[in-house]
């Protein structure tokens, strides 16, 4: 896996805002001291840890995460009686007739 998933970035984005400037570093710190299980979204966080690590996070620009903001957004703000991403169950949307 190379690229977040939408609740992985929906963790970085949270932690970012509510770590302001350097969240990057505060960031790897609970990685590496295991306080991320006490964040918001800690599963998210530590998943983005094991699946894409420390590195691919030092390497993610801004303009990556304000682009992947603007993409959650965009997907927040589709009607709620349908899933944005595919039904895993193959069951239908209730409204698809």
């Amino acid at each position: 896996m190379n690229e977040p998933t939408v609740e992985m970035w929906r963790a970085l984005l949270d932690f970012r805002e509510r770590h302001g400037r350097y969240w990057k570093r505060a960031l790897s710190l609970k990685w590496m001291n295991g306080s991320d299980e006490f964040e918001h979204f800690s599963a998210s966080l530590r998943m983005t840890r094991n699946q894409l690590g420390p590195t691919w996070l030092y390497a993610l620009r801004p303009a990556a995460l304000d682009a992947a903001a603007r993409r959650l957004a965009t997907l927040d703000s589709e009607p709620d009686n349908c899933p944005a991403e595919p039904v895993v169950s193959g069951e239908p949307c209730p409204n698809d007739h």
